[in-house]
């Protein structure tokens, strides 16, 4: 049996193109295929200024972004269909949840991700990989997001884990300096198969 390597207390796993595959050209086509509208008109909506900032901090609710939604678009669903089909464009990437399950066995994981209330819900209900986990430090419960320092220092804090101590995995480059310059052990995302050999030897796995 391996050995847990006592050098690392806590791994921290980011959810998009990491453990779900994310393609904003399929979030794009199904929009575009759900409300009927010119794909321009689509990402005019999404590319506001601020938009995805505010969600991501928490700052637009999701019943004001529907409001928005439907006042743009004319779109008549429900609150629970604009929920679905704001989500509906993930894909789980298999081999990396369930080295999250494997690491969780033998150390404390979180999520540190980026991401709104709608799409969390969404993956906690469709996904198992959230119930393996110890805890999120999610942008929009915290107010913060990758790459600014503070998130990650808030996480650390709320995981009671030193920098040294923690392994980062994150698909975005700036994010993963970041987290260096922080002193945390990052790791840009290299596929499913190089991370599971980085893992394994750093004996995360």
């Amino acid at each position: 049996m391996k050995r847990r390597n006592k050098r690392f207390r806590a791994v921290f796993f980011d959810i998009g193109n990491v453990l779900l595959r994310f393609e904003p050209g399929c979030m794009l086509r199904k929009f575009v295929q759900a409300l009927g509208k010119n794909p321009t008109k689509v990402m005019a909506f999404l590319k506001a200024k601020g938009l995805i900032d505010s969600i991501e901090r928490g700052r637009l609710p999701p019943q004001e972004l529907y409001r928005r939604f439907c006042e743009y678009f004319g779109y008549q669903g429900s609150f629970k269909a604009f929920k679905r089909l704001w989500s509906d464009h993930f894909t789980l990437e298999p081999s990396t949840a369930a080295m999250l399950r494997a690491a969780a066995k033998r150390h404390k994981v979180y999520l540190l991700s980026n991401t709104n209330q709608i799409h969390y819900e969404f993956i906690r209900e469709n996904y198992a990989f959230p119930r393996h986990i110890h805890g999120a430090f999610l942008s929009y419960e915290l107010g913060l997001r990758k790459p600014e320092p503070a998130i990650y220092r808030e996480a650390l804090k709320r995981a009671r884990v030193a920098p040294a101590e923690t392994v980062f995995i994150d698909d975005v480059p700036e994010n993963v300096e970041a987290a260096r310059k922080v002193g945390i052990n990052a790791i840009l995302y290299p596929g499913p198969k190089e991370l599971k050999r980085r893992l394994t030897e750093l004996g995360v796995l």
